[in-house]
């Protein structure tokens, strides 16, 4: 019943399984291994990142005026004024088990254009008003973040907020809030001059934008280590199910040709013969 399988077409059935299941195995393994990689390889990209030398902000933006994925993390300063009359609190925002609040500041830079948001720093709770800027000429040297977004930041949106509170630094929401055009993005304030204010706590990198709060790269390796191995399984099954097929096909045709032999079968164009 058996020996079909040892058929050369059989054989080579069997031949191109036996390869496919490893090769897709392999693959799936070398997605998750890399799904690895970028789930862990975050927070030592954002240190490297951060840990070389401040450019001038248009520099890094190379004249442009939106913080992009290849500038996120890098290390800026830019010189201007602080707009205090149009200082926002962020809150919501937890450090350490804390929930607080950002103190997010536009920075005016000379010669107009853009202004530029500052988060420059947090502060526990909600304060009735955020702490006062400086007055007069400042440098700031801040880490560059991406426009948050509800869905790609993690972060929960806040509804009913009063005047001067907002839920997300969001630049195409805050375009309608402040009298400015803005850059698309913002610094998180790591060093002033003249020295940064007393009281506000340096904030952490932002998550890196996604979908579901893990790297879009590393979402994408799950997935096709998934598919991988679904493949490998499927080829399995595919083997399982064409030789039981054969099988039963092979066992009717032998059970029919016992009933024809014995004068049992069927006729063609009436019922089976009684015996």
């Amino acid at each position: 019943m058996y020996r079909f399988l040892l058929q050369p077409r059989w054989l080579a059935f069997h031949v191109l399984v036996l390869v496919a299941v490893p090769v897709c195995a392999a693959l799936g393994l070398w997605q998750f291994h890399r799904y690895g990689e970028h789930k862990g390889s975050g927070t030592v990209a954002e240190e490297k990142v951060a840990a070389d030398p401040a450019v001038a902000l248009k520099d890094r933006l190379r004249g442009g005026t939106a913080v992009g994925g290849d500038d996120r993390g890098h290390t800026v300063f830019a010189d201007g004024r602080y707009d205090t009359a149009h200082q926002l609190l962020v809150p919501g925002r937890e450090i350490d088990g804390r929930t607080g609040s950002y103190v997010l500041t536009p920075l005016q830079q000379p010669g107009g254009g853009p202004a530029l948001l500052v988060v420059r720093g947090w502060v526990p709770g909600t304060p009735d008003t955020p702490p006062t800027a400086p007055a007069g000429d400042v440098r700031i040297t801040g880490r560059l973040e991406l426009s948050e977004t509800e869905h790609g930041s993690g972060i929960d949106r806040i509804t009913g907020l009063p005047a001067g509170q907002v839920s997300l630094i969001s630049t195409p929401e805050l375009v309608n809030v402040l009298p400015y055009p803005l850059y698309d993005g913002y610094v998180a304030l790591t060093a002033q001059e003249p020295a940064a204010d007393q009281g506000l706590l340096a904030v952490p990198p932002a998550k890196e934008q996604t979908s579901g709060g893990m790297s879009g790269r590393a979402w994408q390796n799950l997935g096709y280590t998934a598919q991988w191995f679904v493949f490998a399984g499927a080829a399995v099954f595919l083997w399982w199910r064409v030789v039981k097929r054969e099988l039963e096909e092979r066992r009717e045709a032998e059970e029919a040709e016992v009933l024809r032999t014995l004068g049992l079968a069927p006729a063609e164009d009436g019922p089976a013969v009684s015996a």
